[in-house]
């Protein structure tokens, strides 16, 4: 639906819309949208009706109203060449009254009455020559009488950095120019969480400020040197969302930590930064069918974000991070980055994944460890032989509508059948090594009695392995361990309440895995003492086996 206003009276002259036209939305009521052209517009009903609440607020110079006169040959009138328009409309999130509206041809207008009365404040600016394009206006969030102003003049050869602060309606302004800014100014945002943090674009990339714009930083991490035309924080997700020329749409993840540095953390030696709620989501199977043409862009990070500060490069000694319970108990340790500055690695907030017997079949669950508790997790950041703490939640997602009863029965589920696959694969795999062993020893010993005797053992090993664990392809029938695995699998892959049958399957298979146990128990008690006394006599090395503690412990 066309919703773009129309003059409607015989006298009103025509309408002049930048290429870009300036679309706003109120913050206070979402029935309300602006849009301008050399007038504001404003419109209660989603574009049906539109009532003009501005006289011309450009310079309607008619020396740049020509229009018809542009392009040499071959006359070019695409309303690419409107110039003398609105280019960048806000209304005050802390007054509906107040909406501030800058224009191409270099003005700033500010009114405080929902356009009954307007003021170009623009004269007000010192050092900004005249005419130069209004790039941007940001109202801010926690006083209305505050704004942040960027002008761009390299369409006329000024490639100069222009960037304003008022807090007094636009009666003074302050320059925020720091030599640190590069290229000509598109856009700047207030975070609508701490007002000291702001966020410039330009031509050249991203720029950030945690003290209000006194001083700038160089996202240079962040993004390459492009031109970041336009900026938005999602209020949600906190990720700041940009749009570039040159590279589309770019979104820097969680924003979070970035609110919480204070010089204070900049001249400390490291810290543990704040992060986002992390929402826990449960993967599931996906079966998808896209096109050959098809263009996706980069998903974020799977995992917890957590973000640190080192004031150094860190160079000698140990330095990791450690994810604690809330008893204090270690449940993970995670490599890290150790340059300057800011630093965000990423937690998958799982286990190691079961120490299955022998090669983990056919099922990629197998390969993931079950998701730790939902709750308050501390991040402990060890730096040689200091540490420095933070904090991480983790959440459901709500959206599964699974009940927490439900969740915490997955949960209970999944670790027995973790459980078992531990289980069973000590058993598995002791019981394969010390095959693997036997067939070593038999070919470096020459007695045939000795090696008798080993090929007895190995043969009973090798039985008992064929009873329990898959030994070809997968036409060879499901044992023991595939059936451990497959039930796992499909437990893991769904994040609500286990099925009535695969609870009591569980049951089955945990007796199947404890008698399984007890036979390799008895091969183990009765056969290998009797293997070690016959090496012994031929005062050849006995064969030892690793205790549970110690495969537990095994990277």
């Amino acid at each position: 639906k066309d919703i773009q206003p129309l003059p409607e009276k015989k006298a009103e002259p025509e309408y002049r819309f930048n290429w870009n036209a300036a679309v706003a939305l109120s913050p206070g009521d979402p029935d309300a949208i602006y849009i301008g052209a050399q007038f504001l517009f404003k419109s209660m009903d989603r574009g049906d009706t539109w009532k003009k609440i501005s006289p011309d607020l450009t310079t309607n110079d008619p020396g740049k109203l020509q229009q018809e006169k542009s392009g040499g040959l071959s006359i070019d009138n695409t309303t690419a060449e409107n110039h003398c328009t609105i280019f960048t409309i806000v209304e005050s999130p802390e007054d509906s009254d107040v909406i501030w509206v800058g224009t191409d041809d270099g003005n700033l207008q500010i009114t405080r009455n929902k356009g009954k009365s307007w003021t170009n404040v623009v004269g007000n600016i010192s050092g900004l020559p005249k005419c130069t394009w209004c790039s941007s206006v940001e109202a801010s969030r926690f006083d209305k009488a505050t704004a942040y102003v960027t002008f761009d003049g390299h369409r006329t050869g000024d490639m100069n950095s222009y960037v304003y602060k008022t807090t007094d309606f636009g009666k003074t302004w302050q320059s925020l120019v720091s030599q640190t800014i590069e290229g000509y100014c598109h856009v700047i945002r207030e975070d609508p969480v701490n007002k000291n943090l702001l966020f410039l674009g330009t031509e050249f990339g991203l720029f950030a400020s945690i003290d209000r714009g006194t001083s700038w930083a160089f996202l240079k991490e962040a993004l390459p040197k492009v031109s970041v035309r336009d900026m938005v924080i999602h209020p949600r997700e906190h990720d700041l969302i940009l749009a570039t020329h040159g590279l589309g749409i770019q979104i820097i993840d969680d924003i979070t930590p970035l609110r919480f540095l204070s010089p204070e953390i900049l001249n400390a030696e490291a810290a543990v930064l704040p992060s986002r709620t992390v929402v826990m989501e449960i993967p599931t199977l996906k079966q998808e069918f896209p096109p050959d043409s098809e263009f996706k862009g980069e998903n974020p990070a799977g995992g917890a974000a957590i973000t640190y500060y080192l004031k150094k490069r860190h160079i000698f000694g140990k330095l990791k991070l450690e994810i604690l319970d809330a008893s204090g108990k270690v449940i993970q340790t995670l490599p890290t980055t150790k340059r300057k500055g800011i630093n965000r690695i990423y937690w998958g907030m799982r286990l190691k994944p079961p120490k299955a017997a022998g090669a983990p079949g056919l099922s990629m669950f197998v390969f993931k460890g079950p998701m730790v508790e939902e709750g308050v997790y501390m991040v402990r950041l060890v730096k040689g032989k200091k540490t420095f703490t933070g904090k991480i939640e983790l959440v459901a997602d709500s959206s599964t509508g699974h009940s927490k009863a439900d969740r915490e029965l997955r949960r209970k589920t999944l670790m027995k059948l973790y459980g078992l696959q531990e289980e069973l694969g000590y058993v598995a795999n002791t019981a394969s090594d010390l095959s693997k062993q036997i067939e070593k020893r038999i070919v470096k010993i020459k007695s045939k009695s000795v090696n008798a005797r080993l090929k007895k053992f190995k043969n009973k090993l090798d039985r008992f392995l064929e009873s329990i664990v898959q030994q070809s392809g997968i036409m060879a029938g499901d044992m023991l361990r595939e059936k451990v695995m497959a039930l796992y699998s499909s437990v893991i892959q769904y994040g609500g309440r286990p099925t009535r049958a695969q609870i009591f399957y569980l049951s089955v298979l945990k007796e199947q895995v404890n008698q399984a146990d007890l036979r390799f128990q008895r091969l183990i008690k009765t056969d290998l003492p009797a293997v070690n006394r016959v090496l012994k006599r031929k005062e050849l090395k006995e064969f030892k086996l690793i205790s549970r503690e110690e495969y537990s412990q095994e990277k």
